[in-house]
């Protein structure tokens, strides 16, 4: 067994240090250009946007994101926004027909529930624009956001475009780690990945995509659960790119309890090991560019990181109970054998390696966070409960991979 064990620490020590070096020197290479995005010349006519929202049971938050989006600074003319009731139960139809005019808000309304994907494809097929933004119904987007996403279009290889996503009303402690999260995961590192043409998602909230790109590959897939995640790859697969815009953001609802956390993140892993397996024909292909290989790598860590979390645990665990069983000799006098001296030279290479990663993550996160502008980097105890986070995450994936292997079906 210390066999396996040291193999897994090497393997993950080497697999998280090379991300955390190449990460870190991309981000400073990068530094002053996080927040540039072209922009479009005085002589250049503003393309024609369609945003697609899919709304099931939003009540309460469909109203703020239709008067987030009548306050873009685009031309009226110029950007319709299209929203697809999903059967909803309650009364957000009745919400929806108060701003739908039928031109520049169109309303589709679905008595029966077809699912996010599905609702999504509705709208897309009848949008006029050449581009089509897919948001959630429970976001809010800045004023910018059509004008800072679109330029990115101009190159004709530019398939989709991310935009920073920021946590809306965090109000307790969960919620602030989530939006330190959200800062990181899903704008800074999408912003590196871009560098890359790596990027593995467009996120929910809302990204926008070259319409004749979402026609090519065939729209949304409907049996997917993370709908988002899965289309990045075939984006990929036909040749396009997805950038991502750190000067503008949307921001978007996030779980406020453990529960909730677990249920979003089940989703969430379990629906990329299901795309993982789905487009396992891209990986460490030629073809995919990095993309090819940056899945396989990303996978591989995660997957030898839960390896080594729960050899760990449990060799930890086993320890405990024979030290524990030894203090009968001593009358469990726990205190006997305590000495307060440390020697850095008694570290063994897999305390070194610990120590050595707990120091790159470190490095890793206060480096991201002093890039991003408004970021919460001066609360220490968000770095706390962003670690504590990370180990909540194993039993998520842990969860995840049990449900996939187990053919068990996910819910949202």
């Amino acid at each position: 067994m210390m066999l396996g064990y040291s193999i897994l620490v090497h393997i993950v020590w080497f697999l998280s240090t090379y991300f955390i070096v190449v990460f870190l020197l991309t981000l400073l290479k990068n530094k002053s250009n996080l927040y540039k995005s072209p922009e479009f010349s005085k002589n250049d006519a503003l393309p024609k946007v369609s945003i697609v929202i899919s709304a099931y049971n939003e009540e309460e938050k469909i109203a703020e994101s239709i008067e987030s989006l009548k306050t873009i600074d685009y031309p009226k003319e110029m950007y319709e926004v299209i929203i697809v009731n999903d059967g909803s139960e309650d009364n957000t139809k009745n919400i929806v027909l108060k701003y739908a005019d039928g031109k520049n808000i169109t309303f589709i309304d679905n008595t029966e529930n077809k699912g996010k994907a599905a609702c999504l494809n509705q709208g897309i097929k009848i949008a006029k624009g050449d581009y089509v933004a897919c948001m959630d119904a429970d976001s809010t987007v800045s004023k910018d956001i059509l004008r800072k996403t679109t330029p990115y279009f101009k190159d004709s290889k530019t398939g989709a475009v991310t935009v920073s996503v920021e946590v809306k009303n965090a109000n307790n402690f969960l919620q602030r780690i989530i939006q330190m999260e959200y800062m990181l995961g899903l704008s800074l590192f999408l912003k590196v990945f871009s560098s890359f043409n790596c990027v593995h998602v467009t996120p929910g909230p809302f990204s926008i995509y070259r319409k004749s790109v979402l026609e090519k590959i065939g729209y949304f897939d409907k049996g997917n659960i993370t709908e988002d995640l899965e289309i990045a790859y075939r984006i990929h697969k036909s040749g396009f790119n997805i950038r991502n815009c750190m000067s503008t953001h949307v921001k978007t609802v996030t779980p406020d309890n453990v529960k909730s956390l677990y249920r979003q993140r089940r989703r969430w892993y379990s629906g990329a090991l299901i795309t993982l397996w789905q487009h396992k024909d891209i990986l460490l292909k030629r073809n995919a560019g990095l993309f090819g290989y940056f899945i396989p790598y990303n996978y591989s860590l995660i997957t030898f990181g839960l390896g080594l979390f729960l050899l760990s645990t449990y060799l930890t665990i086993s320890n405990a109970i024979k030290n524990i069983s030894l203090y009968a000799f001593t009358n469990y006098n726990f205190f006997s054998n305590l000495s307060l001296n440390f020697d850095l030279l008694s570290l063994s290479i897999f305390g070194i390696f610990g120590l050595s990663g707990i120091i790159g993550m470190i490095m890793l996160v206060t480096v991201g966070l002093k890039t991003i502008r408004n970021s919460p980097r001066k609360n220490p105890s968000l770095y706390f409960g962003y670690f504590l986070l990370f180990f909540m995450y194993q039993a998520f994936w842990l969860a995840s991979f049990f449900l996939v292997l187990f053919r068990r079906k996910v819910k949202w």
